[in-house]
């Protein structure tokens, strides 16, 4: 179950995101009602989901990266198209890698991180960047600027 605490750590998250076909970018969550420049082509809503540390439990990297490969296995049986995403607290150096899922209906992505033991899942839109928790009882809506994501990431 996901603390106050989580809460505002995942309302504060910057999420790095490494399209295939097109410059990484970062989404920087901003004040409600602000948005930036969409990308262009791109379906929407694009949920962000892990696999990571689920239950908010911090586990080991080689267990984590067990969990991230079934999430991925399962987004590629699916068919899904997706791209690889990292959540990070840039106060706190802490990071979790995850997947951006073009064109996935909240309640598709809600259901995937609710199978890989999540509380909550980032939805983003043209209009809103948001955390919903996975179990519909919390929903955080801010707004959204797109930045480069730095290389190599910090």
């Amino acid at each position: 179950m996901a603390t106050e605490r989580d809460w505002e750590e995942y309302r504060t998250a910057v999420v790095d995101v490494a399209p295939p076909d097109r410059p990484a970018f970062r989404i920087v969550p901003d004040a409600s009602g602000h948005a930036g420049t969409w990308p262009d082509d791109l379906a929407s809503p694009v949920v962000v989901v892990t696999a990571w540390n689920p239950d908010s439990t911090h586990l080991e990297p080689d267990v984590n990266g067990a969990r991230q490969r079934l999430l991925v296995l399962e987004l590629r049986t699916r068919g899904l198209a997706w791209w690889p995403a990292t959540g990070r607290d840039l106060g706190g150096g802490h990071h979790e890698e995850g997947a951006a899922v073009p064109g996935l209906a909240e309640d598709e992505g809600l259901a995937l991180g609710r199978r890989h033991g999540q509380a909550a899942v980032y939805v983003w839109t043209p209009d809103a960047w948001e955390v919903v928790a996975c179990d519909g009882s919390h929903r955080v809506t801010l707004g959204w600027r797109r930045t480069v994501a730095p290389y190599p990431p910090d």
